[in-house]
């Protein structure tokens, strides 16, 4: 339905179209014909809605944190070659160094080389160093954001966008050669790249992350770098991960049980595509999920740039499929698109839409600041709800106190440029008042009472049942009616709740589900942050940290972890048990979830921490608890347009009856 724009409204606009002209920038934002037959993954997202208003991410500075951008045609005119930058290599065999990579140009975190858009390799049996065969993924993620080819209808969701290639090693490369030992990012080198600008760059993606839970670079320093992103306003955009329905790396699925994709100052982007397909109304079968997801974006048959030349990147596993004009090795000129798959494209075209948003809000807004935090009270907002249908315990929509949905697979929903530009446009109307910032943050912390439970306490802590002495090695119950050591009979009276006694070793092994081993409540009242000086506002994320420890020499197995925070009712899992993952055995684990579930509610009530041992025979003690609230809520720090008409009259009606009475 179409209503007439509001005073305030258009003067909105006359401040957007005095900003353009006095900018010296066409309505349109760039001199490029706005495309009018393009990718359906594009309309996904609203990308074009945003476009026909004359936003294509042109005032806006994107790092591409990745391995080879290159000058391809598709993006050559983005790229600014002046801060273009790269964070050094590092390989842990000195032999393959010395013998292979003669002619790369080798670096230490302390000899950045300029060279940034390829990596010569000197391969045995080759005639001449040739590219890396894996050192392609930045310039898939660059076509993502920035590409733009009117011929094969080849577009970036933010296709004005300026890009700076900060290029990064992935572990995961060979550069062509059968080695034991791959390539080793060091942390420092993932520091260089958070940090590295954040004075002139807008955004970072970051199309890279641990294929493994509870594993990575959680080390003062990468902390350190997000730290410095959020207190220079770079938002930094992470892929949730492509281990959902892997055969070969399915222990890190769960995007909380890694640090960067975890953090509160990021945002992580999980992936779209149903089946392989270009539906993106639901989720992709690779995409990690996770309670701190927060938006979903199209990341199947993403046409994108490819690399040009020998030889042909695309060997990942099943990130891309070539197109029938693109020959496979590369060999033949011209091979310059690819279909490419993975949250590694989702997370780029989610980060085109920000800087899509980035540019409304500088236009709308000029000389105001639009930081991580509030991006992401937008994308909280205004992104779109797929699925809603969904049954599935880990992808389920929950409505929390505040309104909001939230789903574990599809964080707030399918990112949506209408949605954000028009909270930006026309706030009165999409989000109830104008807005254009977010309050100070302000952290509370709630530490929980260690509850030590051993072995034995844990099975009575835990059932209705009572433990009995029994002597020997053999498993033993007295029911009421099960002949001693059918584990089956007995096993159907402990679940119906019949069976009076049984052995400490006999349940471990009967019960294959969840054992809650640490439970516990706290009610939370205004006294609780005027007593600490803390000014309570509506939440943002919520963060739990623990340590669990080894009651056993071989350790627990982490992947069997399941922990789950209730908020009046509200349930967020900020780790779901894996059971058919690889076993991760640990002497003791410290880690940090946070939460998105529980965004815009008010913190008072109960919290309720429930810890359980989904594989029901582990030895651990849970301890050092403690809650994290970050709360924030949208306000206004400038007033309306129309507002400034009123006050300048008011004060020049001032000033006039002032001089009248002298």
């Amino acid at each position: 339905m179409y209503t007439m724009p509001t005073i305030n409204t258009f003067c909105r606009f006359c401040v957007i179209a005095i900003f353009t002209v006095l900018s010296g920038v066409n309505l349109y934002a760039d001199d490029r014909t706005v495309p009018t037959e393009y990718a359906s993954w594009l309309d996904a997202v609203n990308a074009p809605y945003a476009w026909s208003l004359g936003f294509t991410g042109q005032s806006v500075v994107v790092g591409v944190v990745d391995d080879c951008v290159s000058m391809h045609p598709y993006f050559r005119s983005n790229i600014d070659t002046s801060l273009a930058y790269n964070t050094g290599v590092i390989f842990n065999d000195e032999k393959y160094r010395e013998e292979y990579l003669s002619t790369l140009p080798v670096q230490s975190e302390h000899d950045a080389s300029p060279v940034w858009d390829r990596a010569l390799v000197d391969i045995p049996n080759y005639d001449k160093p040739v590219e890396s065969n894996n050192d392609y993924h930045g310039i898939c993620v660059t076509g993502c954001i920035s590409a733009y080819d009117s011929e094969s209808k080849t577009y970036g969701s933010a296709y004005g966008a300026t890009i700076v290639p900060i290029r990064i090693d992935f572990a995961c490369q060979t550069f062509g050669a059968k080695i034991s030992d791959n390539v080793s990012v060091s942390d420092q080198a993932f520091h260089d790249a958070l940090t590295y600008r954040n004075d002139v760059i807008d955004i970072k993606n970051n199309s890279y992350g641990s294929s493994v839970g509870y594993v990575g670079v959680s080390n003062d320093l990468t902390l350190s770098s997000i730290a410095d992103a959020k207190a220079n306003n770079t938002i930094l955009m992470f892929s949730s991960g492509n281990e959902r329905d892997s055969r070969v790396n399915f222990d890190g699925k769960v995007s909380s049980k890694k640090v960067l994709t975890a953090h509160p100052y990021t945002i992580t982007v999980a992936a779209t595509g149903r089946d392989m397909t270009a539906d993106y109304t639901h989720f992709a079968p690779f995409s990690d999920y996770g309670s701190c997801v927060f938006i979903t974006a199209p990341g199947v048959s993403i046409q994108t740039a490819d690399r040009e030349d020998y030889p042909a990147g695309n060997l990942f596993l099943y990130e891309c499929t070539f197109h029938e004009e693109s020959d496979y090795q590369g060999i033949v000129a011209g091979n310059t698109i690819v279909d490419f798959n993975g949250t590694s494209a989702s997370c780029p075209v989610a980060t085109g839409v920000v800087a899509l948003a980035l540019e409304a809000y500088r236009k709308t807004y000029p000389g105001q600041v639009c930081d991580v935090r509030f991006i992401k009270q937008l994308l909280a907002r205004t992104s779109a709800k797929i699925d809603p249908e969904a049954d599935k315990r880990a992808m389920v929509w929950t409505t929390n106190a505040a309104g909001l949905s939230f789903s574990p697979t599809y964080g707030f929903g399918q990112i949506d440029a209408k949605g954000l530009i028009d909270a930006i446009l026309y706030p009165e109307e999409t989000l109830g008042g104008k807005f254009d910032t977010v309050t100070p943050q302000t952290v509370a912390t709630l530490n929980w009472e260690t509850m030590e439970v051993t072995s034995n306490e844990r099975l009575i802590y835990h059932s209705t049942m009572n433990v009995s002495d029994y002597s020997g090695d053999s498993i033993s119950m007295l029911t009421p009616s099960a002949p001693e050591n059918n584990m089956l009979a007995a096993a159907e009276e402990y679940q119906s709740g019949s069976a009076e006694y049984v052995t400490p070793d006999f349940l471990q092994r009967m019960n294959a589900d969840s054992v809650l081993v640490y439970s516990q409540t706290q009610h939370i009242t205004d006294e609780t942050f005027l007593n600490s000086g803390i000014i309570k506002q509506d939440l943002e994320e919520v963060v739990v940290t623990l340590t669990v420890t080894s009651d056993v020499p071989e350790g627990f197995d982490a992947q069997y972890l399941e922990i789950i925070l209730d908020h009046n009712g509200v349930e967020s899992i900020l780790a779901f048990a894996e059971k058919q993952s690889l076993p991760q055995y640990l002497d003791d684990l410290t880690w940090s979830f946070s939460s998105n579930a529980f965004w815009g509610e008010d913190p008072l009530g109960d919290w309720t921490l429930n810890v359980y041992d989904v594989k029901g025979n582990e030895h651990f003690t849970v301890s050092d608890i403690y809650s994290t609230f970050y709360m924030g809520e949208l306000t206004s720090s400038v007033p309306e347009p129309s507002t400034w008409a009123l006050m300048l009259l008011g004060a020049a009606g001032l000033l006039y009856v002032r001089k009248r009475n002298k």
